[in-house]
């Protein structure tokens, strides 16, 4: 953390019962929705990301009976989460509210008030700016804490944005609505693509204080009322904290007690625990725990576990099923621990006939633009193009630089694999270079290929003529 900055915390509040239904704006497709469509697959990043990865065969971290015991055993888990505030009118809320827009959206700047060397002005190869409705600015529940933009009462004031269209993720946090300057301006912003699993660069904060992704965190009305299990770790706080671990890429640490728990730090509902006798719906959420466990996020009220806003929780359920969980039925997971995903073992090639998989030039989309932006990886998914199957190991691809402003190189890796600069296609400015190989996807199965380049503004294209099985 900035020695500079103040230590990033939070204040958790008690939620109330309400069960109404929430209004969502009677709105197309094509319109900005608050609590509203989301790009699928769900759950959002891909499968092998840090949030949806299986943690229920995970190693149990050998410091994990001091850590329980630092939290406090006999203390309480709690819904950060529920609808209105019935204390504190006309706009107080509980939970976060979510922003679903099109990727038509105009894009605002953003004017950073702490954390701006950490922060993200715009999305690589787009515009700069986060494409905030004009409706946040004078109106309430686009913000977390309810309060429209215009209206400081302090807090955290997390706003989540998610483009459907280009699958961005933007993330603000103390997000203000400045009429005098006519700005809008946050402490920090953090923007992700949903196709990514690449974490911030190490030490840097994102709109969290551990520099995670809000959002794919939180408990979601739909996902625990629909038909699927809820397949995504989620968001947790405790105070004090201590350092950080993976996938935690910042420290707001408030303690020198090695049994503070670091930001990145996982925590399980211990397969022993008995969650037969609760409601149906809160038995997903206690079996998600054990699944994919708790992410300890920011500094927080301790074992308070973060959702979105939606009237129609009922905390008069939520509440005491939550608090009968104490943090002695937890466990803490080996600290920075990471999936082992096996080696691919012997292969069999098939070939295909000639087709092009991505060409930057095109439009921006899955399969075209923009083109690769300064270091920063682009996750591609192979798999299910091209007539490349779900389950290919690898691809034998061509991979042509076109006409580069620059000199420089292109490296190219499995999606999941860690970001490198070891050169694939090597080349100088205004040719035209290309290499042949054969480039493993993914270890984890997602099919995807990442992209990068040592030089801004490089337009690449990819062409397979066989994968291997």
């Amino acid at each position: 953390m900035h020695p500079t900055l103040p230590v990033r915390t939070r204040t958790a509040v008690a939620a109330l019962t309400l069960a109404t239904a929430l209004a969502l704006p009677a709105a197309s497709l094509a319109q900005v929705q608050r609590n509203g469509t989301l790009p699928s697959p769900l759950p959002l990043f891909p499968l092998d990301n840090w949030w949806n990865v299986d943690i229920s065969a995970a190693p149990v971290d050998t410091n994990s009976t001091n850590f329980i015991n630092f939290i406090g055993t006999t203390v309480g888990l709690h819904p950060d989460f529920g609808g209105d505030d019935l204390e504190d009118p006309p706009w107080a809320i509980y939970g976060m509210p979510y922003i679903s827009v099109p990727g038509t959206q105009p894009l605002v700047p953003v004017f950073w008030t702490a954390f701006g060397s950490q922060s993200d002005n715009g999305f690589p190869g787009r515009p700069i700016g986060y494409p905030i409705p004009e409706e946040a600015k004078t109106q309430d529940r686009w913000i977390e804490g309810g309060y429209p933009g215009d209206v400081d009462p302090g807090g955290d004031r997390h706003m989540l944005i998610v483009d459907r269209d280009n699958r961005i993720l933007y993330e603000l946090y103390r997000t203000v609505w400045n009429p005098v300057d006519n700005r809008w301006e946050a402490d920090s912003g953090a923007i992700f693509s949903l196709d990514s699993n690449h974490r911030r660069p190490e030490t840097w904060t994102s709109a969290d204080a551990a520099g995670l992704a809000i959002f794919p965190g939180l408990v979601r009305y739909d996902e625990v009322f629909g038909a699927d299990p809820i397949k995504h770790a989620l968001r947790f706080t405790v105070f004090p904290t201590k350092s950080h671990v993976y996938p935690a890429s910042h420290t707001a640490s408030t303690s020198t007690n090695a049994n503070a728990l670091p930001m990145g730090a996982r925590l399980r509902l211990k397969a022993s625990k008995n969650i037969s006798g609760y409601l149906p719906y809160i038995q997903k959420i206690f079996q998600a725990m054990k699944t994919y466990g708790l992410i300890l996020a920011d500094n927080g009220s301790d074992m308070y576990i973060q959702g979105v806003y939606d009237t129609r929780w009922d905390n008069g359920q939520l509440n005491p099923a939550f608090s009968s969980l104490k943090a002695s039925d937890f466990e803490v997971i080996q600290l920075g621990w990471k999936p082992a995903y096996p080696a691919p073992g012997a292969q069999d090639f098939y070939t295909l006939a000639p087709c092009r998989l991505l060409d930057t030039r095109q439009p921006s989309g899955p399969t075209g633009g923009p083109a690769l932006p300064l270091t920063i990886p682009r996750v591609f998914v192979a798999a299910g193009r091209c007539g490349i199957p779900a389950g290919a190991k690898a691809i034998a691809v061509n991979v042509t630089v076109i006409n580069p402003p620059s000199p420089g190189y292109v490296s190219v890796y499995a999606g999941n694999g860690d970001p490198t600069m070891i050169s694939t296609v090597p080349f100088v400015a205004g040719q035209i270079r290309s290499n042949h190989g054969v480039l493993p996807l993914a270890t984890s199965g997602s099919g995807t290929l990442s992209l990068q380049s040592s030089t801004a503004g490089v337009h690449v294209s990819l062409d397979v003529m066989g994968y291997f099985l």
